[in-house]
């Protein structure tokens, strides 16, 4: 299967590319009161009001100094946007390459991944499970602010 492979902090992760809509240059972010802390707000993509996810947040990693993209990806039947800090490949990792993911794996929680790919030797890339980054919960808060805002 393909991923598109970025990185957060010294961490490697890869989602299915089917998922990924478009990877952005960072735009006005929107703060909306009362969401969960690692929601940074929403942007405004040629009139589509879309939540953006800080993972770096969201998976407690530290908060490294300089530029990020916001990979957008589609979650069930609406777009979310990634903080990410870099946006790295394109790369085909066969099912053998992937092990079911460890209960914790560096404080990522199992929820979050769907699996562990090795690749390249000692090279390990996290996949994430996109529909699993965010709660049922989460979902539906978001969904219910991304409508009152839009027009």
């Amino acid at each position: 299967m393909r991923y598109t492979l970025f990185t957060i902090g010294d961490e490697s992760f890869g989602v299915e590319i089917q998922r990924v809509v478009e990877i952005l240059n960072p735009l006005r972010l929107h703060k909306i009161p009362e969401l969960p802390s690692f929601i940074s707000g929403v942007i405004n993509v040629r009139g589509d009001i879309i939540p953006v996810i800080d993972l770096r947040v969201r998976f407690g990693i530290e908060y490294p100094s300089g530029k990020y993209r916001v990979l957008i990806v589609r979650l069930e039947n609406y777009k979310i946007g990634m903080h990410v800090d870099k946006v790295t490949e394109i790369m085909d990792i066969p099912d053998e390459r992937i092990s079911r993911p460890p209960k914790f794996f560096k404080g990522f929680r199992e929820e979050f991944m769907k699996g562990i790919g090795h690749v390249r030797g000692e090279r390990i890339i996290i996949i994430l499970d996109v529909e699993k980054v965010l709660t049922t919960e989460e979902k539906i808060e978001l969904n219910s602010s991304r409508k009152n805002l839009s027009p």
